[in-house]
């Protein structure tokens, strides 16, 4: 009933291929087949009705037919087995199964099988999605569901997180940034339907409280990864999601203002397999709660301090005869680190990959010497506004064991940089990208020469335009000065 023939069929093909400039999960004025979300839902155990009917049609056309692809009535992907189609659609995105649901009632169906909609990302198709779009969506994948991203789809609600986590009990992860309209009820149903919740972002949504870390800590206890970023969460919060989650190894709190020492003594001292912890913009953490991550935490491999300026040398040597397995270190905006910290940080953390050292104003070349000889796996090194940093230091990275690994470099904002770091740069063969952003004693010479000598780098500078210069012969026009005339 539904196939079609000659033209027709290749303008079907054609509109499954890109050649369709409609898409179906759209609001209310941009049209929807609204119904092709709400006709029916699917859960996890089975593959609904749908599977056996499809595979019947299938087996009804093979007998009829035997070359389904001599018809003309017939499409290649017709002839596949129901398993195998849906494996192939399961390779397509939410804007791709959109359009091959509008093909025929049989791709339909196909198309819009909650097997195929196991991980979707709605940041990237429409973010001004309505919730109840959300809801008819989630109904529709059940069980199968396990990741699902709403990122920046602000009218989400917390009826929409309800209803999906009613129909989708299995769901793992679960990005919800900046759906602001969100509140700590939709923690309730989380914690109430989804046990296997292992991955949460409740990034920037300001009515998230210490009550969505006591709802969380009940019924989400394979919770590993958890972003409270700019959230008005305090100790009381963290001690609640420390205590009962133990399986946490995440933990992100970027510029949350009421977090203090006391949340890093529950911390270090309930989480002791966290490998990534982010305290940007926390102002009033100090060394005293760093002592307590530093022992708790020996698996720590992330660690963000950036903009935590009350934090002295103390915290790194803490960090360098503790914490060896730490891989990435951000500590841009902290100005009362000195060579003395990282003289203990560099030899006690050896498999260093990634240093943020942007606005450490006291940093000389001997934190280089350290680092350099030390840190054999260093490949991300930001030195911007240092401005201590002289040519010398550069030496010490090009000669020592991390050149060959070194990709990126920043040298931002360091005056002192001449050209003799670029041709001190040659060394490092596995170098990528340089930014010297206002570094005004390097000259376009020294950097064209390098991008001639190294041509996979990538040398990102700025030069404020030049003055053109005065002509021979060409008398000075007198100076006038404009108070003398107004008077």
């Amino acid at each position: 009933k539904y196939q079609t023939t000659g033209i027709y069929r290749d303008r079907a093909i054609n509109r499954t291929t890109g050649g369709f400039s409609g898409s179906l999960i759209l609001s209310n004025s941009r049209v929807m087949s609204t119904r092709n979300l709400s006709n029916g839902t699917s859960n996890g155990t089975a593959k609904s009705h749908l599977h056996s009917n499809t595979k019947r049609n299938h087996r009804s056309n093979l007998a009829s037919s035997p070359s389904l692809l001599s018809t003309a009535g017939g499409s290649p992907i017709e002839v596949l087995p129901l398993d195998l189609t849906l494996k192939i659609f399961s390779f397509l995105d939410v804007v791709s199964l959109c359009r091959c649901a509008q093909v025929s009632k049989a791709w339909h169906d196909l198309a819009l099988d909650g097997s195929n909609w196991q991980h979707v990302d709605l940041f990237d198709f429409q973010t001004a999605i309505e919730g109840n779009v959300v809801a008819r969506l989630s109904m529709r994948c059940g069980g199968f569901l396990r990741t699902l991203c709403l990122k920046d789809c602000r009218g989400v609600e917390d009826s929409t997180i309800k209803t999906i986590s009613a129909h989708c009990h299995n769901i793992e992860k679960l990005i919800l940034t900046k759906c602001i309209q969100l509140t700590d009820k939709t923690a309730e149903h989380l914690s109430r339907n989804c046990p296997h919740l292992r991955y949460v972002n409740f990034s920037s949504c300001r009515s998230i409280t210490n009550a969505t870390c006591r709802l969380l800590s009940v019924g989400c206890l394979e919770l590993e990864h958890l972003d409270l970023s700019y959230c008005p969460v305090t100790a009381d919060g963290i001690e609640a999601i420390s205590s009962k989650c133990l399986l946490l190894r995440s933990l992100v709190l970027k510029y949350c203002r009421e977090i203090t020492d006391d949340a890093l003594v529950h911390i270090g001292a309930n989480c002791p397999h966290l490998q990534r912890l982010n305290l940007q913009g926390c102002k009033f953490v100090t060394d005293e709660g760093l002592k307590s991550i530093c022992e708790g935490c020996h698996e720590l491999e992330k660690l963000s301090v950036s903009g935590c300026d009350s934090l002295t040398d103390l915290t790194l040597k803490r960090l360098g005869s503790s914490c060896h397995q730490l891989r990435t270190f951000e500590a841009a905006g902290c100005s009362h680190f000195s060579d003395t910290g990282f003289s203990s940080l560099g030899p006690g953390c050896t498999r260093l990959q990634r240093m943020d050292l942007e606005e450490c104003v006291l940093v000389t070349d001997n934190t280089l010497t350290h680092l350099s000889a030390n840190c054999v796996h260093l490949q991300s090194l930001a030195l911007s506004h240092c401005e201590k940093i002289t040519d010398s230091g550069i030496r010490q990275l090009c000669v020592g064991p991390c050149a060959d690994s070194m990709q990126v470099l920043e040298l931002d904002n360091c005056p002192i940089i001449t050209d003799i770091s670029l041709d001190l740069l040659r060394n490092c063969k596995s170098l990528r990208r340089l930014e010297i952003f206002d570094c005004q004693m390097v000259s376009r010479t020294a950097i064209s020469k390098l991008q001639r000598q190294c041509p996979e780098l990538k040398v990102h500078a700025f030069f404020p335009p030049n003055t053109p210069p005065l002509q021979q012969n060409q008398p000075r026009r007198q100076r006038i000065c404009r108070c003398c005339s107004l008077l």
